[in-house]
């Protein structure tokens, strides 16, 4: 069993969820040993390349219509037709979309559905009437801004542009969609930090939105801003949480050919162990591997789920696969893509390999 432990509590609301309190810094009870980098090393990038060059070609486009299967287990594609259509008219800052049902525009405007899934407008508009007219009525749902519809299109522009750097400063066109979850995984690893005083910091908005703008934020965050990048790129991922009395913690359940499996991009942080090296144990997880870190894979939380616990809905969500089981405390090393090979080091320094091909 890990000995690596955070143990706080955290009071986890439609958006208000701040992620896993902590009393200290996060720590290994071991020490990493250094290892040098080869030549087919991944780099990963930094913050100040993010915004990709207009010399070099743009292989990934913005998405404005993410989508996960899992939720969509729960969630009417008509929820989904109208949410699409939502997105499209705050792009625009128009005032008002066709939409299904109320029903519908409730999801809509839901402020954890926005915060999951298109974050720029969670808290920046909602469907609350002010001006007593109703906020539904024959199929159109009004849009209303807690900001100037002007300046809210210069705000999803801009967040557009950050999603487009950090996916094409990243990714490659030919990537599979493990190697797309794995630079994801290690770009956040190396460029987000743990934020140990958020609880006394005021924001408007969205957690979400605050952590990809900041890099910082709590476990929560991090499994929504992992699970969206995962979203922008065609992979099923969301972020997920457990209550247990000594563990509160958040992250994200990625759907990867067809399996389940946990991520945990807060217990990856570089910065959290003060090491170059990123483990690899929280990479792809199994329900037993999530198990042995004290976080219960029973009675879990879905953040984008109206019904917000999995126990109220017929979402059913399992990892059973162990292919990708790492041992504690092994590091990322490189990555041989041609030969769809990986490769990690123990505790020790001892150099392993791992084949991740079809």
């Amino acid at each position: 069993m890990k000995s690596l432990r955070i143990m706080g509590i955290i009071m986890v609301a439609a958006i208000t969820v701040s992620g896993c309190g902590t009393a200290g810094e996060i720590t290994k009870s071991q020490e990493n040993t250094e290892s040098p980098v080869t030549e087919t090393s991944i780099e990963v990038t930094e913050t100040e390349t993010e915004t990709v060059s207009t010399t070099e070609p743009v292989l990934f486009e913005f998405n404005p219509h993410v989508y996960s299967p899992t939720l969509a287990q729960e969630i009417p594609q008509d929820y989904w037709d109208s949410f699409y259509n939502m997105c499209d008219a705050l792009r625009t800052g128009e005032t008002s979309f066709e939409c299904s049902s109320k029903e519908a525009y409730d999801f809509c405007m839901n402020t954890s559905t926005t915060a999951s899934l298109f974050p720029p407008a969670c808290l920046k508009v909602s469907g609350d009437s002010d001006d007593g007219s109703e906020p539904f009525e024959n199929g159109v749902g009004k849009i209303y801004y807690n900001m100037a519809p002007e300046d809210y299109v210069v705000r999803q522009a801009e967040f557009e542009d950050l999603i487009v750097g950090i996916l094409n400063s990243n990714l490659e066109s030919d990537d599979d969609d493990f190697e797309k979850c794995l630079k994801l995984y290690l770009y956040m690893a190396k460029n987000y930090d743990y934020d140990y005083e958020k609880e006394d910091k005021a924001s408007d908005n969205g957690f979400v939105y605050d952590t990809f703008m900041t890099r910082m934020g709590q476990c929560v965050d991090f499994g929504a801003v992992y699970g969206y990048l995962l979203l922008q790129v065609g992979i099923d991922g969301l972020d997920i949480g457990c209550f247990e009395p000594d563990m509160c913690h958040a992250w994200t359940y990625v759907v990867l050919n067809g399996q389940g499996y946990h991520v945990d991009p807060t217990w990856a942080l570089s910065s959290c162990y003060g090491i170059e090296d990123v483990y690899m144990d929280y990479f792809l997880m199994s329900d037993e591997d999530r198990n042995q870190d004290g976080c219960l894979v029973r009675d879990l939380s879905m953040q984008a789920l109206p019904q917000f616990f999995l126990c109220n809905s017929t979402i059913k969500l399992s990892a059973t696969d162990e292919q990708y089981s790492f041992p504690d405390y092994s590091t990322f090393e490189s990555l041989d893509e041609e030969n769809k090979i990986l490769y990690y080091r123990d505790m020790y320094g001892n150099e392993y390999e791992m084949y991740y091909g079809s």
